[in-house]
């Protein structure tokens, strides 16, 4: 896989970095090729299978890659793109995630999900999407593409069938009233979680079917984040609170912590039991710490951007945190 990774993609020789130092945790930049003028990023992805951080970059019509261990930064192209640098998360590309050797990508800009073949980093199939498409994610053990559609209340079913002819055809719409809002893929107890305003929603990853629903006492849920082995499930409220649901047990909320205003997407990095949250609001990355328990408790907080809420962590203990308004991203070491 990495043979390919290196030779087929386009490789980016010169990353630019550059140190920060006006906060205890040291922020890296590292800039997206053709992301001067602003990248609308949304949602940021970690392929442990790849080992690689998967990156949409918006209007620049490409797919980035970047190793966690040397930071080495490959492309995939082929996506709608604008040479009007529009910063809004609905223009190119958003959303990907990895599986059977494929990444999935929704395009705003053509309104299609696309498969790309990591043997030679092109797209090998489409299909047309019924809505705006905001989350991806790939269900392996149904060989299956979920994509969240906000705006039409819906989670869209895409069947994949690799081979020397891959397909994607759309099978399923999940209704999903007042939501969905993020998509965390428990593949250990075969659900899905997603939010619905003021309240938690769990769906069988077999049966397409909202199985069950819960208050999460937020005024607006946000992102998800999953501890698998524990049973661990977290959430952000818009206000500015993190949740601990405890999914062995009922959906019992276990802890709750409050944090910076206006936090969206989030992170966790089971080997350190540590809790990502941004705030596009107060402009800063905060560090939660997660107790055998489930007790949350803050570790730390560093600078980010105004505009930062997208965070994701990698198997090296980088949290990588968006900078949309300079098209780049912003590396922590936790």
């Amino acid at each position: 896989m990495l043979f390919f990774l290196i030779f087929i993609f386009t490789a980016i020789a010169n990353p630019v970095f550059a140190q920060s130092s006006d906060s205890s945790l040291q922020s890296t930049v590292v800039a997206i090729p053709g992301g001067e003028g602003g990248i609308g990023f949304d949602d940021l992805v970690y392929s442990s299978e790849l080992h690689k951080v998967l990156v949409p970059a918006g209007h620049t019509g490409k797919l980035y890659l970047i190793d966690p261990v040397n930071f080495a930064m490959s492309s995939i192209g082929g996506f709608s793109s604008s040479a009007e640098m529009q910063k809004g998360h609905e223009v190119g590309i958003s959303s990907a995630d990895e599986g059977e050797a494929f990444i999935f990508v929704a395009d705003h800009g053509n309104k299609e999900l696309d498969a790309v073949d990591l043997k030679t980093g092109s797209i090998v199939a489409n299909a047309d999407l019924a809505g705006d498409a905001d989350y991806v994610r790939y269900i392996g053990v149904n060989h299956e593409v979920w994509v969240t559609e906000p705006h039409n209340k819906q989670i869209e079913v895409f069947r994949f069938t690799g081979g020397e002819h891959p397909m994607l055809k759309a099978t399923v719409l999940i209704p999903v009233p007042k939501g969905p809002e993020s998509l965390m893929i428990d593949h250990l107890r075969g659900h899905a979680y997603t939010n619905l305003g003021a309240n938690a929603a769990m769906i069988d990853l077999k049966s397409h079917i909202v199985i069950g629903t819960w208050p999460n006492e937020c005024t607006k849920s946000r992102g998800d984040a999953l501890d698998e082995q524990k049973g661990f499930l977290f959430v952000s409220c818009a206000e500015g609170r993190a949740l601990v649901f405890d999914l062995n047990h009922g959906n019992k909320e276990i802890s709750n912590l409050t944090t910076d205003p206006g936090p969206d997407v989030i992170s966790y990095n089971p080997k350190l039991a540590h809790l990502y949250f941004t705030s596009s609001k107060n402009a800063t990355l905060s560090v939660l710490g997660v107790s055998a328990q489930g007790q949350l408790s803050l570790l730390g907080k560093a600078q980010a951007d105004i505009k930062s809420h997208c965070v994701v962590s990698d198997d090296q203990n980088n949290i990588w945190v968006c900078d949309p308004p300079r098209g780049q991203l912003l590396r922590y070491k936790d």
